[in-house]
């Protein structure tokens, strides 16, 4: 048995509509507060759109604490950001480099074009989510992390030094080390970056189940990701980067980027720190490193889980006419009591 306070994960994706309603009952079961991302088919660069997304959220959420995101663009209004933080509307800004993932075709292709928001954001004491890809038509996908934090956030934190920074989603050891040499940024890190690499991914056959941005890395980026994770320390904490798309969506010519991991995330963690006899720095991990960092107070409430030996897990969640593809990795699962 296992006692933890509940998680939260400070990374996660609702989507909209009916799926939004299925998607948010998971998150609910499960955890205490969640950051949603902004990157809807219409952006949320605005008031307007985010106060209509708010309303809808927060009508269908039960007791789960909603922290909401802007998607950071130069169509942003710095009048209307000013006007949102003043109504508390959001809780932190999301950048995305144009064309980097689901829903990125409004995204910032040169950030250093955005200083102005920047300077914002720091005045406003706002955090800044980054998604740490550089994106050039000759780019390796799997040396734009590198690349990111080579080109830009180099940049961006030696000249906004009080702008608070998460920097999402990492996968490679060079993102590791940068986090942990630089003040004034964390990072979140996914289930599938920590269980998978590019042997799981590619190995032997093709899993479209688990092909996200970024791609999954090699084992020794996953070994540094791992320490990270497992060693509690303070920089380092659970976002999910949750992405359900429906299975011909995924199963497909055109394969989108996404892990749908909400349903099996709490377990997948428990069990890896568990077999990896790092249980008592899992409350860190789930729950204490992430409110540290954005200055928040959470419900301490322990929780009690029990582990059940070969589960027999759900794969497929029926959605309408198709169905969501449940990402786990363990033959166990922890279940509360």
């Amino acid at each position: 048995m296992l006692k933890i306070f509940k998680p939260c994960d400070f990374h996660v994706h609702l989507r909209e509509g009916q799926l939004l309603k299925y998607v948010l009952k998971e998150n609910n079961k499960n955890f205490q507060k969640i950051l949603v991302m902004p990157n809807l088919t219409k952006p949320i660069t605005n008031k307007n759109i985010l106060s209509k997304y708010r309303s809808f959220v927060l009508k269908n959420n039960k007791n789960t604490e909603i922290l909401f995101t802007i998607y950071l663009n130069q169509d942003c209004s710095i009048i209307d950001l000013k006007n949102m933080v003043k109504e508390k509307l959001f809780f932190a800004a999301k950048l995305y480099p144009l064309h980097a993932t689901t829903n990125s075709s409004s995204g910032v292709k040169d950030i250093k074009k955005m200083s102005k928001y920047f300077e914002f954001l720091e005045n406003n004491k706002i955090p800044l989510c980054l998604h740490g890809e550089h994106i050039h038509e000759n780019d390796d996908p799997y040396e734009r992390e590198k690349r990111f934090l080579d080109f830009e956030l180099s940049w961006l934190v030696k000249k906004f030094k009080g702008l608070k920074i998460t920097l999402e989603h990492i996968t490679t050891k060079d993102s590791v080390d940068f986090v942990k040499s630089h003040k004034n940024i964390a990072a979140t890190i996914t289930t599938h970056h920590l269980l998978e690499n590019t042997n799981t991914f590619l190995g032997n056959f093709l899993r479209p189940e688990i092909f996200c941005k970024p791609v999954i890395k090699s084992v020794n980026h996953q070994k540094s990701l791992l320490n990270a994770a497992l060693s509690g320390n303070s920089k380092f904490f659970f976002g999910s980067d949750s992405a359900p798309h429906l299975k011909n969506r995924k199963f497909n010519e055109f394969c989108c980027a996404g892990v749908y991991s909400t349903k099996y995330s709490v377990s997948n963690i428990l069990e890896l720190f568990y077999t990896s006899k790092k249980s008592n720095n899992l409350n860190k991990f789930l729950t204490i490193n992430g409110c540290k960092h954005y200055n928040l107070k959470f419900d301490n409430t322990l929780i009690s889980y029990s582990r059940k030996k070969d589960f027999i897990f759900k794969k497929y969640s029926k959605f309408k006419n198709d169905s969501l593809i449940n990402y786990n990795h363990f033959k166990n699962y922890w279940s509360k009591n």
